[in-house]
């Protein structure tokens, strides 16, 4: 559902910001920060957990907004 949507993962060391898709981070354990170089390791486990959860919500925002729909 959210694979493709970008997200800014933080570099601990120099602050910037490397734009990844979901299903990128999904699909590696760490990255090279742009901004320094800097080896980052991703905490999958977590960011999986959490996305998760996401697109839980997401999904029932999208069933409450249908039912809106249809009593009108």
């Amino acid at each position: 559902m959210l694979d493709g949507k970008k997200f800014g993962l933080p570099c601990p060391k120099c602050g910037h910001k490397t734009e990844e898709t979901i299903a990128w981070i999904k699909a590696h354990d760490d990255f090279v920060c742009a901004g320094c170089g800097e080896t980052v390791q991703l905490d999958n486990k977590r960011l999986l957990a959490d996305l998760e959860e996401v697109q839980k919500s997401v999904a029932e925002t999208r069933k409450s907004l249908r039912r809106m729909g249809k009593r009108r």
